[in-house]
C-alpha cells in the first residue's frame, strides 16, 4: 500500500514527482510533488547551513499557505523541530509558546506578524521571513542572530525516525499548556493509520479547511493525502470560507474534507443556497473530529451532502487520530460515537483512578497505546505521571478541557489570566454548554473587595483577559460570587461549577446561587454577565498574635500572588513552621516549588536559577536556624551578582523579646549579604516589600534580596488595597518566563567612541567574556562583535560558550599567552578580581589598558580601567560592532599576526592535551575519566548543562570537558569558589532549562548535599551525577612525612590513635547506592569501558542517575594554589 513507504516526513512526497501536490484555490498557483520537494529541500539546506542544528526548534507563525507547507516540511527535513503557532495569538501567548519551546528562530510571512515579532524580539529569538517565489525560495533575516547562507539543493542529512519533528502544545486541565514533542516515527505511524482507515490513494484530494497550526488540519487535512500520493487544496487566503467551500470542492475535484462540528454546522446552515446538488463534488466521505458531533447534525449532513460522515477521535499526544468510524463497506458507523481503534493504535482498557482495568459497562478513562503516541510531555514529569499509565507509550485523555467548537482550551490557562486581574481573589474557568459551539468558556469569580457594579467589573475582567489571550479563550459568561462551591473535603471541582451556576432546561437559576439574565449562551457572546450576590467583607482588625485565616485570602496567598504578578517562576526550599502553606500557595498561582532536604542546597539552586534565567529564584526557609542555613545561598548569589530572593518566616510580633520560638533578628543577620533586606510588618506591607526585593535583585548589578514575614502576618487575613497599591503600578523591570524582558541599557555614546579608538590603535587587543555576559544572554551580540572585528576572545570559566570554545577566535587554550601579551583588553561582564589576577602583573603586562564594560562597575575596577563603559554587555557589544569598523585607523588585518600567534598556541596546547588523554589508565585517573565523559557528552543533543565542582574535579573538568558551545552550559564554584553548590545547581538547571544536566562531582563536593539525590528522584529530574570517588578530600594522604608522624604520635598519646587522617573518607564508598535507594538509576564503574557504557545509557535515558567512578586515590593534587588552579604536580 502507498503508506507503507512513509518512515519519516521526508517520505511524504516520494513517488510521482509530476503528480499534483498542492493546489491553491481562487486562481492561485499549483505545485507538483516534485516542485514542492525541491523547495522543501532548499529550505532544509538553507536552515542547516545558516546555523539551525539537529533538534533546534523553529517557530512558524503563518496562515494556511504554500509558504507554511514548505517552511514546516523544510524544518523537519533539516532534522529540526517545527513549532507551528496560531498567527492570531496575543503577545503573552506568543511569548509563552516560543519560550516553552526554546525557539531558535521565528519564521513569519513576508508581510510580517508584528505581535509574534515583538514576542520573539523580547525573547531574543531571531526572526526571518520565508516566501515562495517564481524563482524558488526567499528567506530573509529581519533581526540579528540569523544569517542566511546559501546551500546545495540536495538533502545531505536524512531525517531519522527518532528525530523530534513537531512540537505542539496541548491544553492542560491541571496546569499550564503542556509541550508535546512528536518524533518522525510518531507522525509516520499516525499518517499510516489515517491512510489505512480511509483507504486514501493517489487519486484523493483533500480540501484543507482546518488551520495547519492545529494537528487536525496538519495531519488529516494536509500530510495524509500527500503521504498517500494524493494532493491538497488550499482555500484562497488560507482560511475556511463557507461561501467558496463548495465551489473549490467542485472545481478541484475534492474527494474529502475534515473539519470540526462548528464548520459542519455552518455549511449545513447554508446548504440550501450553496451546495451544488446538480453538480456535486466527488466526495467519498466527510470526516469530523476534534469535538463531539451531535447525532442529529450527522444525519442532516449525510442527508444534505449524500456522503457518509465519519467521526474520529484524536489528540495531540497521539499525533492526532486514535479511533474512527469505518468506511461503509467495512461496517456501519454509529452517530454519536467515535468508532474503534484504527491501524497500530490500541485502546488498552478503561481505567479507574488507580490505573486498573474496569469491567465492561463501567465508565472510566481510556488508555491509548501505540507507536503514534508521544513519549511524554516536555519537562513535565508531574503531568506525565498523571497522563501516562506506565505501559509502553500509553496516554490517558484529558478530563476537563473546554472544547469550543474543536478548539481545546485549558481552564487553568484561563484561570491564570483571570487571577492576574488586581481585583480577583479566586477564579475558576469551566465549560458552559452552548448550542452552536458545544461549549463556551465561563468563569466564576470571587473579588478581593466589594464590587458595586458587577456588570462593569465583569467587562473589565473580560477586557484584560482579551489583551492576554486569544478571543476564543475569553470567558463569555462571568459569574460573580462571594465563595466558590466546594466538595465536602474542601476541593474545587469544575464540574461543580456547571451544576451550581448553569441550570438545565426548565430550571430556574436561583438568585444568589447562580443568577441568570435569562439568555442562553448562544444568544450573546459579549454581554451576558450575571451578578450573583452582594458582597459583605469583614473589615475588622485581626486579633493581635495572629488570626489564622483558613481560607485563601491570607498572608500566604498575598505573598504568592505578589511574587507571581512580578514574574517569579521558581521557588526552592524546605517547608516547616511557619511557611509550609506558602509552598502550596505558590503552586496555586503557577510558581513551581521544589522541596529540598537542606536550605543550603536550595539556596544554591535559587541562585543558579537567577543566573540561568535572569528571573530571581526564590529560596523559602523557616525562621531562625532555617534562615541562618539560607545565608549560604544568599551570600553566594550576592558575591556572584545573581538575582535571587530569600523569603523566610519569622517569630510572631507580639512574642518578640520573650524568647519566642526560633526568635532571631533575621533582617539584621542577612543585611551584609544582600542588596535589600526588609520585613512586611503588616499585611499592607506584603506587596511593597516583595516588590522592593524583586526590584533590588534585578536592577543595576543583580544580586540577592531578603524578605522577612512574621508568622502572624502569614496566617492573618490578606490586605486588599487599591489598584495603586498593587504590583502592576510599581515600576520594576518586567520579568518574563525565562529571562528579564527589558531594554538593554546602552553605554554613553562618547565613551563608546573612545573605546573604539583605543581598540583601533591596539596591536594585540583581547576580548574577555565573563559570566555576567552569559547572564545577560548576550551570546549573539558578542559573537557578532568578535566576528566583525576579528579580535581574539578569552572566556572565563562560566563565560564559556557565549563565544563557543571551538570558535576560531576563542583562545582559552592560550590563556597565559593572551594575558601576558594583550595591550588593550575589552572586559565584558567580568570583574578584575582574583579570577583575572586583579588585572596586575605578572600575569598581565605592565602597560595593559582595560576597557571595562559592566552594568554597574565597582569603584576599584573603575580606577583600574583606562575606560569604563556602564551598560549591558550585549548592548555595549552591539554599539562597538557599529562603532569600531567606522573608527579611523581600524583594520582587522592589523591583528592578523596576533591572531596567528594565539592560534598556534591554541593548536599546540590542544595537541598536547589530546596526547596526555590518549591512554586508558587503570585504576582510573582524572584524565581518562573526564575524556570518556567528554566524548559521551559530545553525542548528546541539545548540548547538556554541565556542572563541575571539587578541587581536582572542577579544575580538570574546566580543561577537559570542552567545547562549551552555548552560554550558560558550564556551571562551577563561581567567584567565591564555593564547594557544595553542585547538586543545587543541577536541580536548578533541570527545572529552568530543557536540557539534560550532568553534574561531575568530587566525592568531597558530593558529600555537602548528597541527600538531594532524593529530591532529583522525587521530581524525576533529568540529572546524571558522576561522582569522582578517590576516597577522600584530594584523595590519599598527601601530608609530609614529618607532619603525618607528629599527628599520629599526638593522636595516639591522647587515646584516639586509630582515627583516620583528616582528608580521608570510607574507602571505595558506594555512593551510587544512595540513588538506588530512592528508585533512581545507579552504576558503579572502575574502567574506561564501563564508564563509557554507563554514560551512554544514562545520558540517553535522561533519568535521575548516580555513576560512582572509582579512581586512583593518588590522582590529582592537594589544594593550595588557587591562582593557577592547582597546576598538576602529580598524575591527573
Amino acid at each position: 500500500m502507498a503508506h507503507a513507504r512513509v518512515q519519516t516526513l521526508a517520505d511524504v512526497l516520494k513517488g510521482n514527482s509530476d503528480a499534483p501536490g498542492v493546489i491553491c484555490a481562487g486562481g492561485g498557483p499549483a505545485f507538483t510533488r516534485g516542485q514542492l520537494e525541491e523547495k522543501i529541500k532548499h529550505v532544509a539546506n538553507l536552515l542547516r547551513n545558516s546555523g539551525i542544528k539537529v533538534g533546534d526548534t523553529v517557530s512558524i507563525a503563518k496562515a494556511n499557505t504554500v509558504d507554511f507547507i514548505v517552511a514546516f516540511l523544510g524544518v523537519t527535513y533539516a532534522r529540526a523541530v517545527a513549532a507551528p503557532l496560531n498567527p492570531n495569538y496575543k503577545l503573552d501567548e506568543f511569548k509563552f509558546f516560543m519560550d516553552d519551546a526554546k525557539s531558535r528562530l521565528l519564521l513569519v510571512p513576508s508581510e510580517g506578524n508584528s505581535t509574534a515579532e515583538k514576542a520573539a524580539t523580547d525573547l531574543h529569538v531571531p526572526i526571518a521571513t520565508l516566501a515562495i517565489t517564481s524563482s524558488g525560495v526567499d528567506i530573509k533575516p529581519k533581526t540579528k542572530g540569523f544569517q542566511v547562507k546559501q546551500a546545495s539543493a540536495e538533502l545531505v542529512d536524512i531525517p531519522r525516525k527518532e528525530d523530534v519533528a513537531l512540537f505542539l502544545h496541548t491544553s492542560g486541565t491541571t496546569s499550564r499548556p503542556k509541550g508535546v514533542p512528536l518524533n518522525q516515527g510518531n507522525l509516520a505511524s499516525s499518517l499510516a493509520n489515517i491512510i489505512a482507515t480511509y483507504e486514501l490513494t493517489p487519486e484523493d484530494k483533500s480540501l484543507v479547511v482546518m488551520p495547519l497550526f492545529h494537528v487536525h488540519g496538519l495531519m488529516a487535512g494536509l500530510l495524509a493525502p500527500l503521504a498517500a500520493g494524493g494532493s491538497a487544496i488550499i482555500p484562497a487566503g488560507g482560511k475556511f470560507s463557507a461561501g467558496t467551500h463548495w465551489r473549490d470542492a467542485v472545481e478541484h475535484k475534492a474527494t474529502y474534507y475534515t473539519a470540526v462540528p462548528t464548520m459542519h454546522q455552518v455549511l449545513l446552515a447554508r446548504a440550501s443556497k450553496d451546495y451544488p446538488s446538480s453538480n456535486p463534488p466527488p466526495l467519498r466521505f466527510i470526516r469530523s473530529c476534534s469535538s463531539s458531533l451531535a447525532a442529529a447534525t450527522l444525519h442532516k449532513l449525510e442527508a444534505a451532502f449524500k456522503v457518509p460522515v465519519l467521526e474520529a477521535y484524536a489528540m495531540t499526544e497521539a499525533s492526532h487520530q486514535m479511533t474512527s468510524n469505518p468506511l461503509p463497506k467495512h461496517g456501519p458507523h454509529k452517530a454519536g460515537t467515535v468508532g474503534r481503534a484504527q491501524g497500530s493504535v490500541k485502546v488498552v482498557a478503561a481505567l479507574d483512578k488507580d490505573n486498573k482495568p474496569l469491567p465492561a459497562g463501567k465508565v472510566g478513562e481510556v488508555c491509548i497505546q501505540g507507536p503514534n503516541v508521544t513519549k511524554g510531555y516536555l519537562n513535565r514529569p508531574e503531568a506525565n505521571e498523571e497522563a501516562f499509565a506506565g505501559l509502553p507509550t500509553p496516554h490517558r485523555p484529558h478530563k476537563e478541557l473546554i472544547n469550543r467548537g474543536g478548539e481545546k482550551i485549558s481552564p487553568i490557562e484561563v484561570d491564570g489570566v483571570l487571577m492576574s486581574h488586581p481585583q480577583v481573589a479566586e477564579a475558576v474557568a469551566f465549560g458552559c454548554p452552548d448550542e452552536k459551539y458545544g461549549e463556551i468558556v465561563a468563569a466564576a469569580i470571587v473579588p478581593n473587595k466589594p464590587v458595586s457594579d458587577t456588570s462593569a467589573f465583569a467587562k473589565d475582567i473580560q477586557k484584560q483577559a482579551g489583551q492576554k489571550m486569544a478571543a476564543f479563550k475569553v470567558p463569555v459568561r462571568i459569574f460573580i460570587t462571594k465563595q466558590l462551591p466546594k466538595t465536602a473535603t474542601g476541593k474545587i471541582q469544575r464540574r461543580m461549577m456547571v451544576e451550581h451556576f448553569i441550570k438545565g432546561p426548565g430550571q430556574k437559576e436561583e438568585a444568589g446561587k447562580g443568577g441568570s439574565s435569562g439568555k442562553t449562551p448562544a444568544q450573546s457572546h459579549h454581554n451576558v454577565f450575571n451578578a450573583l450576590m452582594a458582597f459583605t467583607y469583614n473589615t475588622s482588625k485581626a486579633p493581635e498574635g495572629g488570626h489564622k485565616d483558613s481560607g485563601s485570602n491570607n498572608g500566604f496567598s498575598g505573598v504568592a500572588h505578589a511574587l507571581a504578578k512580578l514574574g517569579i517562576k521558581h521557588m526552592y526550599g524546605v517547608v516547616g513552621i511557619p511557611v509550609t502553606e506558602l509552598a502550596s500557595a505558590a503552586q496555586a498561582v503557577g510558581i513551581r516549588f521544589i522541596g529540598f532536604r537542606n536550605e543550603q542546597a536550595a539556596g544554591y539552586a535559587a541562585a543558579a536559577c537567577g543566573y540561568l534565567t535572569g528571573v530571581p529564584g526564590v529560596l523559602l526557609t523557616v525562621s531562625g536556624p532555617g534562615a541562618v542555613h539560607g545565608i549560604a545561598g544568599l551570600s553566594h548569589a550576592g558575591i556572584n551578582c545573581w538575582p535571587m530572593i530569600m523569603l523566610s518566616g519569622s517569630s510572631e510580633q507580639n512574642e518578640l523579646g520573650k524568647g519566642a520560638f526560633q526568635e532571631l533578628d533575621q533582617v539584621k543577620a542577612v543585611q551584609q549579604f544582600c542588596k535589600y533586606a526588609g520585613q512586611a510588618a503588616s499585611a499592607r506591607d506584603i506587596v511593597p516589600t516583595v516588590t522592593a526585593a524583586v526590584k533590588a535583585a534585578v536592577s543595576g548589578r543583580p544580586g540577592a534580596s531578603y524578605i522577612d514575614i512574621p508568622s502572624n502576618i502569614l496566617f492573618g487575613p490578606a490586605h486588599h488595597g487599591s489598584a495603586e497599591e498593587t504590583t502592576s503600578s510599581l515600576h520594576i523591570p518586567a520579568l518574563g518566563p525565562n529571562r528579564l524582558l527589558r531594554e538593554r541599557p546602552h553605554a554613553d555614546g562618547a565613551a563608546v567612541e573612545q573605546a573604539a579608538q583605543l581598540l583601533a590603535k591596539a596591536q594585540r587587543p583581547l576580548i574577555v567574556v565573563g559570566k555576567g555576559a552569559a547572564q545577560a544572554h548576550a551570546d549573539s551580540l558578542i559573537r557578532q562583535l568578535a566576528d566583525k572585528v576579528q579580535i581574539p576572545v578569552l572566556s572565563t570559566s562560566m563565560g564559556r560558550g557565549v563565544v563557543p570554545d571551538d570558535h576560531p577566535l576563542s583562545v582559552i587554550a592560550a590563556r597565559s599567552l593572551a594575558l601576558a601579551k594583550a595591550d588593550v583588553v575589552l572586559v565584558l561582564g567580568a570583574r578584575l578580581n582574583w579570577q583575572l589576577h586583579f588585572g596586575e602583573p605578572p600575569k598581565w603586562s605592565s602597560g595593559v589598558k582595560f576597557i571595562l564594560a559592566d552594568v554597574a562597575p565597582g569603584q576599584r575596577d573603575i580606577q583600574k580601567a583606562a575606560l569604563s563603559l556602564t551598560g549591558d554587555a550585549g548592548a555595549i557589544a552591539s554599539q562597538l560592532t557599529q562603532a569600531l569598523p567606522a573608527t579611523q585607523g581600524f583594520a582587522a588585518d592589523h591583528y592578523k599576526a596576533w591572531r596567528h600567534q594565539l592560534a598556534e598556541k591554541v593548536a599546540s596546547a590542544k595537541a598536547k592535551l589530546e596526547k596526555s588523554l590518549g591512554g586508558d589508565a587503570f585504576p582510573l585517573d582524572y584524565s581518562t575519566s573526564l575524556r570518556v565523559i567528554r566524548d559521551a557528552l559530545a553525542a548528546v543533543s541539545p548540548a547538556p548543562v554541565v556542572v563541575s565542582e571539587g578541587a581536582n574535579t572542577m579544575d580538570n573538568a574546566r580543561l577537559i570537558l570542552e567545547p562549551a558551545v552555548e552560554g550558560r552550559l558550564r556551571l562551577d564554584a563561581g567567584t567565591w569558589g564555593t564547594m557544595g553548590v553542585g547538586l543545587g545547581y543541577a536541580i536548578a538547571a533541570a527545572t529552568c532549562t530543557d536540557r539534560l544536566v550532568v553534574a561531575v562531582e568530587g566525592d568531597s563536593a558530593f558529600g555537602f548535599s548528597g541527600m538531594e539525590v532524593e529530591t532529583m528522584s522525587r521530581y524525576q529530574l533529568p540529572i546524571v551525577v558522576i561522582v569522582m570517588n578517590n576516597s577522600g578530600i584530594y584523595g590519599g594522604d598527601r601530608r609530609q612525612q614529618q607532619l603525618r608522624e607528629a599527628a599520629h604520635k599526638g593522636a595516639k598519646a591522647a587515646g584516639f590513635g586509630d582515627d583516620p587522617e583528616p582528608t580521608s573518607f570510607v574507602p571505595d564508598a558506594k555512593y551510587h547506592m544512595m540513588m538506588e535507594a530512592f528508585g533512581g538509576q545507579s552504576y558503579n564503574v572502575n574502567s574506561s569501558g564501563s564508564l563509557a557504557a554507563a554514560c551512554r545509557i544514562a545520558f540517553s535515558q535522561r533519568k535521575p542517575t548516580v555513576i560512582n567512578v572509582q579512581i586512583d586515590p593518588m590522582a590529582g593534587v592537594e589544594s593550595g594554589n588557587v591562582h593557577s588552579f592547582n597546576a598538576p604536580k602529580a598524575k591527573m
